[in-house]
């Protein structure tokens, strides 16, 4: 009997704290929710963004504490796509991203760039274990290893547009940069798009760079911020200050590139710092001053620049 009462004691233990632990979860998948889904106040500008080198000086400010005293909170996220999920269904008010990124929205008319950030020259890339004359004897389908929806594809077609590979036949597999990064070397071809930090990973497995923005003359890639107008219009003295401390975070990656580097490592998937300088090497920083013929490019897109800060 006094088995079977032990048992049973253990048993409603069990079960309470089952339901402790139940109610635990619920509560903090409530309370994130809550947190996501809570409309914009003045306090708070939520700007989702990813580890693209271009982006590191947010990074920077984030861990130097620059940003507690303003009102933006960055989400930091992996796939390019997540950007436009979030930004849709209203948890973020902007967002990091190519002119790309922003032409797949299926409603951008209100979205507008308030300032920009880089021009890509070589840190978006595609890779290959073939070289492009060995591509252009394959027969059989060439697997390729992107994120749709977003750049990646854009930067495929016109690859394969410049390069005049049309009548080979590629079959296209959807996958996020973390998941491209970890891919080992295949004997089969494949062609990868990837950029920095995620670029590194892929060099050291032994893939090869086969064109990139550098090489392409026919497509110009641009980081920028991107907004709704009326938020802009709402903060535009507090846009005016990120800018500010974007720029002053650059300046101290120009003045002490190591410290800078010691700073934001954690969030460059492994890369060394002779690895991170290299690609900072692929980019034009646009902080300081804007030429005309990137805003005549991007309104050539159809990208409305009316909102871009001095």
């Amino acid at each position: 009997m006094k088995y079977f009462k032990s048992r049973a004691y253990r048993m409603k233990k069990a079960y309470a704290i089952s339901v402790v632990i139940v109610l635990l979860i619920s509560i903090v998948a409530v309370s994130l929710y809550y947190y996501m889904s809570r409309p914009q106040t003045s306090s708070e500008i939520r700007i989702s963004t990813n580890p693209w080198v271009g982006f590191t000086p947010f990074i920077y400010a984030q861990e130097k504490g620059w940003l507690e005293k303003t009102p933006f909170r960055f989400m930091w996220l992996v796939d390019l796509t997540d950007n436009a999920r979030l930004y849709q269904r209203g948890f973020t008010q902007g967002f990091t991203a190519t002119q790309y990124e922003l032409m797949h929205f299926k409603e951008q008319h209100a979205i507008k760039p308030v300032f920009l950030i880089d021009h890509s020259y070589g840190a978006d890339a595609i890779l290959s274990n073939r070289t492009l004359e060995e591509l252009r004897s394959v027969k059989s389908p060439i697997k390729v290893f992107l994120e749709r929806g977003s750049l990646n594809e854009d930067f495929f077609e016109a690859f394969v547009k410049e390069q005049k590979m049309e009548s080979l036949v590629f079959s296209q597999i959807d996958a996020s940069q973390k998941n491209i990064g970890t891919l080992p070397m295949r004997e089969d071809p494949v062609i990868i798009i990837s950029y920095a930090p995620y670029l590194s990973e892929l060099t050291k497995k032994g893939y090869q760079t086969i064109a990139s923005t550098q090489t392409m003359n026919s497509f110009y890639v641009i980081d920028a911020l991107f907004v709704d107008e009326k938020v802009i219009d709402a903060n535009k003295q507090e846009f005016i200050r990120l800018k500010e401390i974007l720029s002053l975070a650059i300046k101290r990656f120009r003045e002490d590139p190591k410290e800078y580097y010691a700073t934001i490592k954690g969030y460059l998937e492994g890369q060394t710092y002779e690895e991170f300088m290299a690609s900072t090497e692929g980019i034009e920083w646009l902080n300081d001053t804007v030429p005309e013929t990137i805003v005549a490019h991007l309104n050539s897109q159809q990208v409305k620049t009316d909102r871009l800060l001095p």
